[in-house]
């Protein structure tokens, strides 16, 4: 299954003026759980072509909730935004759920039991933090830049291609427009789960019209 990381995968040692040293197993755990980190970014920003400070934000039990399928079986993680949390809130009011993959549910559920603990701060005078994705070297919540720079280098490490988080955005759109039979109805729900109206779709987002 592509979606599953393999977290028991043997890291190489580190040679360091000509003698091999074991990493220690708190280096490997923290190793294991960037990596993770950046492919649950990379895939929210596949399921969701929203801003990045939506993924950057995201908290436990605020605006970042686990939805049992009642119903259908299926279990989800849901971003939900008060008028409050996203660029455009003022205009727009709240949003309507914003639903991730259900397949992506046993990855986010290891990352938050198992590998999430690795990047946090270890400090009795810290309050445990809510934010789901943290630096791994200060245990703080991204940056607008660090989440810029994952984003980037990732998407030109594994396909050669330079991007950033807005032109995601912009790819979204592109595509949908050009590439599908879409209603105009249905280019309006897409614009309101990307928190703008269509007018901005087609003026600022819409890679045709920008060129």
């Amino acid at each position: 299954d592509k979606y599953e990381m393999q977290t028991n995968v043997q890291l190489a040692d580190q040679v360091d003026n000509g003698t091999k040293r074991q990493k220690s197993l708190q280096v490997q755990q923290k190793e294991i759980a960037t990596t993770f980190q950046h492919y649950l970014i990379l895939s929210f920003f596949a399921c969701v072509p929203d801003r990045q400070r939506t993924f950057r934000e995201l908290q436990l039990d605020k605006n970042f909730m686990r939805v049992d399928g009642e119903s259908n079986g299926e279990n989800t993680w849901v971003i939900r935004h008060s008028a409050d949390d996203y660029k455009t809130g003022a205009t727009y009011g709240e949003r309507p759920p914003l639903p991730l993959l259900p397949s992506l549910t046993p990855a986010i559920d290891d990352f938050i039991e198992r590998w999430r603990p690795c990047l946090l701060r270890n400090s009795d005078d810290t309050p445990p933090s809510s934010f789901l994705f943290h630096q791994p070297k200060t245990g703080n919540p991204l940056s607008a830049n660090s989440m810029y720079q994952i984003v980037s280098r990732c998407c030109y490490k594994y396909k050669e291609k330079k991007t950033n988080p807005h032109l995601l955005r912009d790819m979204i759109v592109t595509h949908v427009r050009k590439n599908s039979d879409a209603s105009e109805k249905e280019l309006e729900a897409l614009a309101l789960y990307m928190g703008h109206s269509v007018q901005m779709q087609r003026d600022s987002y819409d890679r045709r019209t920008l060129e």
